[in-house]
Order: C-alpha cells, then structure tokens, then sequence
C-alpha cells in the first residue's frame, strides 16, 4: 500500500480532481435555475446534490481501481464486454429501455437511470487492449488478428447507434481505432477501416431525416433559429455574450429556459457566458495536460496491454472533450454527448471515474517499475565500484 501512494501520479491526479470540483460548481450554476422553477423539483440545489452524490461514489471506485491491479482485468474483459452487449439488447429491443428527449439510452435501476453506451466505452476499450495484446503476432492477418474484434465494435457500434446515439458510438470507434494503430496494424488496413467509417457515419447521417436536419443546421444555424438550430444558436449567445471574462459566476441569462441542457451537453456554453474565454481556456489546457499525462503514462507502462489500454482511455476521454466542444462552438453536429467530469450525469461521472482508476493503476505500476530499474542501476554500479577496488 505505501509503495502505491509513494507511486501516484499525482499531477494526473489533481487535474482530475480540479475538473471535477469545477465540474460541481458549474452544475450548479448551470441548473440552479431550472431546478428551483420545476414544479416536481422545487430545489435550486437538486442536481448539485446528485453531482455531490455521484462525484463522491466516483471517488470511491477511482480509489479501488488504482488499487486494483488492471492486469487481472483481462481476466473479466469478456465478463465486461457480454454484460455490455446484453444491457445495449434490452435497451434496444425490450420495454426497459427508458426513452428521454427522443432518445431510448437509458435503463431504469429505481435509485438511477443508468446508460448502458457508457458502459460500452471502458467495455471496447478493455477489450481491443486485451485482444491484440493477445493477437499482437498476428496484426499483419486481416482475417486472424483484425476481423474477430472487428465485428464485435460493429455490433455495439450499431446497437448503440440505434438507440439512437451516433456520437458515442462515433468516439467509441475512434478510441478503438488509435488502440489498433499504436498496437502495429497495418496502415492499408487502418487506411481501408477508417474509409468504410467514415463513409458508414456519413451513410447514416443523411439516412435519417433527424440526423441530416443537424448537420445542416449545424452548417447553416441562422437559417432556423427556433428550429433545429434552436439549441445551437443559444449556445453561440451564450458564449458571444461571455467575451473575455465572462459576465461573471452565476449571471448567465441562457441558462434561464433559453438553453436546454445547460447543465449535461451544453455546460461548457455556460461557462464560457459566465467565465469567458479565460474559462474555456482553462478547461481546454486541463484536457490537454491530461492527454500529455495519459500518453506519458502509456508510454511508461509496464507491458503492451497497459500500453494500449492507457491510450485507449486517454483518447476516449479526450474524443468525448472534442465532440463535446465541437458541437456547443458549431464546428461539429450536435450529438447530445457530454463534457466528462464536468457535465452533469451518474452514468457517465461513475465510468468516467472506473476509467481514470484504471489509468492511474498503470501509471502506478510503470512508476513502481522505473523505481525498480532505477534502483537495479544503482546496485549494479555500486557491485562493479565495489569490484573494482578490491
């Protein structure tokens, strides 16, 4: 145990902490509002508390799970990865699936709504660590090495495209594809796989009404204001009206029944109302810090599997960031993804958290290494020193 503590990376853990208290902060600042005027809420503190609630229990299994060996991982990735695929069934094809805001994501557990897609993030990733961990001598075979776990991230990429929810699925097949490419596949297979994706979202953005309506209101967001382009043209308000500096902590206007969301998808569009851009500022170098740690870390860990596995929860974080910021400042379509550690949500703060336990077990455990080599080099020296008087 002391060697664990003596071994934190405690720069990762601090970024990690900070985003999260500031997280909590600007949960409450975004929903205070809508919180206390919700006849069946009447508590301007109701989604601060929940946060609080989550954000501790978050804690806790961070804790256990950079105690927890992520080695013995491996053992529980197919576990894991059936459990996944069966919560994404029962939420597509039978009446547990608890539909919101038109979309069916969710499974009622009475005490939470838990989103099973958010599960399938650390699932897939666990699992391509895992499998060309294992198949690492045979990436140059497309049938042997690439295909088996090539149709596994099909089915739960359409699964939980058809809850539907097209921007985790996308961030979940990006994160596995950079595993694939630091685990030494081939670039004509990358290059082939990333063509048939890229083609299959686009494919499956101008089939549905619904989708090809956001991407064009997201190209051109002025010409239906109180359209599909609602939600983004308040966003943009709300981050022209911060400037600079913001109008200061609490004073956002948006977040008065302008801006749905405001608290989940679209809080970075309040803390840039009330922050500015020294706001956003800060949160974009916190995530670009915490993907320098994560590569570090990957680039430090003991063996191939944390290795992949390191990179793999980095860049799935740090894509959720990406998508998150894209679609709030109109660079991307708006896909109803959130913003981890800050935005509001049980789901994801807890896998977030599952994740970020994970990593910092890695990061532990290639720290412990380096001091053993270290310490390896020292008596080496010392023996030969010692030799060479006598």
């Amino acid at each position: 145990m002391k060697k664990h503590l003596r071994n934190i990376d405690y720069p990762l853990f601090t970024i990690i902490i900070l985003l999260s208290l500031f997280g909590l902060v600007m949960v409450y600042s975004a929903s205070f509002v809508e919180a206390g005027l919700d006849p069946n809420i009447n508590d301007p503190a109701h989604y601060f508390k929940r946060q609080r609630m989550w954000l501790m229990l978050g804690l806790i299994v961070f804790l256990f799970m950079s105690i927890f060996s992520y080695r013995s991982l491996r053992g529980l990735t197919k576990v894991l990865l059936y459990t996944t695929i069966v919560l994404l069934l029962l939420v597509a094809f039978t009446g547990l699936g608890v539909e919101v805001n038109g979309a069916t994501r969710w499974i009622n557990l009475q005490l939470f709504l838990f989103q099973p897609s958010e599960l399938a993030k650390i699932g897939m990733v666990l699992y391509f660590a895992h499998v060309l961990t294992k198949k690492e001598d045979r990436l140059h075979s497309f049938k042997d090495g690439l295909l088996p776990p090539l149709i596994i991230l099909i089915i739960v990429f359409l699964l939980i495209v058809a809850q539907p929810d097209l921007g985790t699925a996308t961030s979940i097949i990006a994160a596995c594809g950079i595993i694939l490419l630091f685990a030494g596949a081939r670039f004509i297979h990358l290059f082939s796989l990333a063509t048939v994706a890229i083609g299959s979202v686009a494919l499956l953005i101008f089939g549905a009404n619904y989708r090809k309506s956001r991407v064009t209101s997201f190209l051109e967001p002025f010409q239906d204001p109180s359209g599909e382009s609602y939600q983004l043209v308040h966003s943009l308000i709300a981050i022209a009206s911060g400037e600079f500096s913001g109008v200061g902590l609490a004073n956002s206007v948006q977040k008065a029944g302008f801006l749905p969301e405001a608290h989940t998808d679209f809080i970075l569009s309040i803390i840039a109302e009330e922050l500015g851009f020294i706001g956003v500022l800060i949160v974009v170098i916190a995530f670009m810090v915490f993907m320098y740690k994560g590569i570090l870390i990957a680039k430090r860990a003991p063996d191939q599997f944390g290795r992949l596995l390191a990179l793999g929860i980095t860049f799935q974080i740090i894509i959720q960031a990406i998508i998150n910021m894209g679609a709030i400042t109109g660079l991307m379509p708006i896909t109803g993804i959130t913003l981890p550690l800050i935005s509001y949500g049980g789901s994801s703060l807890l896998i977030t958290f599952f994740s970020l336990g994970i990593l910092m077990n890695i990061a532990i455990k290639g720290n412990i290494k380096r001091g053993y080599q270290v310490e390896d080099i020292e008596e080496t020296y010392t023996d030969n020193r010692i030799r060479s008087v006598k």
